[in-house]
């Protein structure tokens, strides 16, 4: 075992020297995939395939109770998609190592089902790794949509030209900087540092790319070329619910401090909590104009283990506040009191 693996992460073994190996390894983990979405997402990856010498494109699925989406590949893709069924659930970690297990390329690129890449997405990454050969990770500048594919919100501009970024590491670890489409690793970046996490359920994605932000050089392409969706389906949105998001990302940090510089650790970790118990409380506050105080508490319960002093703590305590005059009256009485601020305010 590499010296930085832990038991928490899956050893990923080399390949046999092959110089048949493609270059991409496209692999799409699915379970119970929405047909309409799943083959939106093969369609944008077959529009740019330069043929099976230079990229893989594989199916995996995680042993859906109604069998793999076989028929629909066959009918989108032919024979230029592979699909392999697995004989048991693996969980999100266990699906996505496994992809990596079976990606023969050179470079991996995870895309989840309800995902997209844009026209030229894997040309301008090709370009970036092939005049930055040390990289181990690279990516894109992306968009998030809405169900039906409506642009709603645009990720953060990390640079206005193609480069291999500096100060990546403090600024992933400290925020939302990228989303898994956005995302391509070379696979002996896996070798040597391991899988997913399987002790993390929601945020293991930005465990890693902190995690390799921490070992290896990464490259960054401004346009965008990738999208993520998000819909009531998505795992993310389920857990935001529950909280499950916030306290998994407070378990996360607990991990890769220990991968940030000593000189600026405690730094780093206290503001990656203060980012990250914000965005707890926005998911909160949202919750409660929608009246679902259920989900309102759980994201204040994540916000005070995240970072529990200053503003932060001010402004959780005024919402639980809330949220219990909101159990003692009810909703029609918290509406009318809403109704009664909204007429009050000047026109």
């Amino acid at each position: 075992m590499a010296p930085f693996l832990t038991q928490k992460m899956q050893v990923i073994r080399p390949l046999i020297p092959d110089a048949t190996r493609p270059f991409w390894s496209v692999m799409i983990p699915t379970y119970n995939a929405r047909s309409n979405y799943l083959e939106e997402t093969l369609k944008s990856v077959l529009q740019q395939n330069p043929g099976p010498g230079q990229m893989q494109i594989e199916v995996v699925d995680d042993c859906s109770p109604d069998g793999a989406p076989v028929e629909l590949v066959h009918r989108v893709a032919d024979d230029r998609v592979a699909v392999h069924r697995e004989p048991a659930n693996n969980g999100l970690a266990g699906i996505w190592n496994r992809c990596i297990e079976r990606a023969r390329g050179e470079w991996v690129h995870i895309l989840h089902q309800d995902d997209v890449v844009l026209p030229g997405f894997y040309d301008h990454l090709y370009r970036g790794i092939s005049c930055n050969p040390h990289v181990g990770m690279a990516f894109c500048r992306f968009a998030i949509s809405d169900a039906n594919g409506h642009w709603t919100e645009l990720g953060p501009l990390e640079s206005s030209t193609p480069c291999v970024l500096d100060g990546w590491l403090e600024r992933v670890a400290t925020g939302c900087r990228v989303q898994c489409p956005a995302v391509v690793v070379r696979r002996s970046t896996y070798e040597r540092l391991g899988g997913f996490r399987a002790d993390l359920i929601s945020v293991l994605d930005i465990e890693m790319w902190v995690r390799i932000a921490a070992n290896a050089s990464v490259f960054y392409e401004p346009q965008i070329l990738a999208l993520f969706r998000r819909h009531g389906d998505n795992q993310s949105v389920m857990d935001e619910r529950t909280g499950a998001n916030m306290q998994d990302m407070a378990r996360a940090i607990e991990i890769w401090k220990d991968y940030l510089p000593a000189n600026s650790r405690t730094q780093l970790e206290e503001q990656g909590r203060r980012y990250w118990a914000g965005i707890a409380l926005a998911l909160a506050q949202h919750f409660f104009s929608n009246d679902d105080v259920a989900a309102c508490a759980s994201q204040l319960r994540a916000a005070k283990d995240l970072w529990n002093r200053g503003q932060h703590r001010l402004r959780r305590l005024r919402l639980e506040a809330k949220v219990r005059l909101h159990r003692a009256l009810g909703e029609r009485a918290i509406s009318a009191m809403r109704e009664f601020r909204r007429r009050k305010r000047p026109v």
